[in-house]
């Protein structure tokens, strides 16, 4: 993956490869911004729409669930974006590659969701922080197969995430902070 910004657009080029993975991310995103809080897996839910903030602020349970479908019209707004740029994934030109632009001020819809992926994916594979630390081969190699593959995806979607912020303005740890 290459990254440019022009004025207002972060430009991102991937690999046919590359835009196959992202496009079938996106399109599992777009299922699961779609699907309800209550109709999600139990860990799908919890890495999205975790409660313990309400309960430690002692919200009622009305206020609790408020507050969860807020979320969810949040990120089912979302999807318009997605289905966007899953879109524009699947364009190759010329070289081979597909070119993903992105408005600026859309970055952070594309930061949130992938990084929302990546929450679901180690959530849903039992990866915690030793495991997302984890990068040499003998080490991966412990892990069970779906952990594996799940874990490259985190990997993969962390460095499209980090190439991101390198072109927003401002301090690249307060926009991980802020997702």
């Amino acid at each position: 993956m290459q990254a440019a910004k022009t004025r207002e657009t972060l430009s991102l080029t991937f690999s046919f490869f590359e835009s196959r993975i992202l496009q079938h991310i996106l399109r599992q995103i777009m299922v699961n911004y779609q699907t309800k809080p209550e109709q999600l897996d139990r860990k799908a839910a919890a890495a999205w729409y975790s409660t313990r903030g309400c309960e430690q602020a002692k919200m009622s349970a009305d206020d609790v669930r408020e507050w969860v479908q807020h979320l969810h019209r949040y990120k089912s707004a979302n999807v318009q974006h997605l289905i966007k740029w899953s879109r524009r994934l699947a364009v190759l030109n010329k070289a081979g590659y597909c070119q993903l632009n992105v408005k600026l001020d859309d970055a952070p819809v594309l930061l949130t969701a992938l990084n929302d992926h990546r929450l679901l994916v180690a959530a849903m594979h039992d990866i915690g922080q030793s495991e997302m630390d984890l990068h040499a081969l003998p080490a991966l190699n412990n892990l069970r197969s779906a952990q594996q593959t799940a874990l490259s995806e985190i990997h993969f979607l962390a460095s499209i995430i980090e190439e991101i912020l390198r072109f927003l303005p401002g301090n690249p740890a307060e926009w991980m902070e802020a997702l």
